[in-house]
């Protein structure tokens, strides 16, 4: 009984989009501390939460569960769909709080709301929306760079620091790891979007050249590493931490090609982007205690 407890809270957590937002919280906030600059202020990681669990929210509340099936997700949806459209209600509300203390920063924003609006549209139910589905052949870099500018561009100019190289860096490595990330998610879709007339390079180019993009970016990853190690004071161990979830995508290639298991993707993918604010976090707790 307590398993299967259990096993609904979990659910609840990951399918109502709660966990991805936590995830973005603490990217954003693993963005400049690993800097030294600390973290970005409490009402920008209100913004950013509720901001982030408003769009998912809607964009689950919006697909349709009987053609665009998972194994796992599309079942909690035809059950809980009520729970999509209450948490987008209450989210919109924090949101629009948050964002009121963030006006000044506006001009920041509002590229990142682009962005999101520009991933959603073709899921709202008209038809100059619907017909968006057939021209975003950037879907999959759109979502990496709306993902890799709120977490790794946004917090710095929230803390009103001027751009450097090394922020560049970062920012290519985060993108080069949320990339490849969203084309294993691609993948899992290809034949559905094929069947939608959804068109992406994931559903035009053939696996053999999309494995080729994905290993392409994973080395520019590694390479990004190699660069921030040599031009920032990031020890050893902060550029590892940046390695291991590069590793554990790469290594996850194989299985999320031949599976559609929604724990996979929406749990162990999601929670990769996530992976090294975690670590690098708990290194510190760690530090802090054994020195204390």
């Amino acid at each position: 009984m307590r398993g299967s407890y259990n096993r609904k809270f979990f659910d609840f957590i990951v399918f109502s989009n709660i966990f991805i937002a936590l995830c973005a919280v603490a990217m954003a906030g693993y963005s400049t501390h690993i800097f030294s600059l600390g973290f970005p202020p409490p009402h920008f990681a209100g913004f950013l939460f509720f901001s982030t669990l408003a769009s998912y929210n809607i964009h689950w509340y919006l697909t349709d569960e009987t053609t665009e099936i998972t194994a796992s997700r599309t079942y909690w949806l035809a059950r809980n769909k009520w729970v999509h459209a209450f948490f987008f209600l209450i989210s919109s509300v924090g949101c629009s709080y948050f964002l009121l203390q963030e006006l000044n920063y506006i001009k920041w924003i509002l590229p990142a709301v682009f962005l999101t609006l520009m991933y959603t549209a073709p899921k709202f139910p008209f038809k100059p929306f619907i017909a968006l589905r057939k021209f975003i052949l950037g879907k999959t870099i759109l979502l990496a760079l709306m993902w890799t500018y709120i977490t790794s561009a946004l917090p710095f100019f929230i803390l009103e620091k001027q751009w450097e190289p090394a922020y560049a860096l970062f920012f290519i490595n985060r993108f080069s790891l949320i990339l490849p990330i969203c084309i294993l998610f691609d993948l899992r879709d290809k034949e559905y979007d094929k069947a939608t007339g959804v068109k992406t390079f994931v559903t035009l180019l053939p696996n053999q050249k999309i494995k080729k993009l994905f290993n392409s970016f994973i080395i520019l990853n590694v390479i990004s590493v190699i660069s921030l190690w040599q031009y920032t004071s990031f020890s050893f161990v902060d550029n590892f931490i940046l390695l291991i979830p590069t590793i554990l995508t790469f290594s996850l290639y194989a299985n999320a090609t031949k599976t559609k298991n929604d724990y996979l993707f929406y749990f162990i993918l999601d929670g990769l982007m996530a992976l090294s604010p975690l670590l690098y976090f708990i290194k510190l707790y760690l530090i802090g205690t054994i020195f204390a």
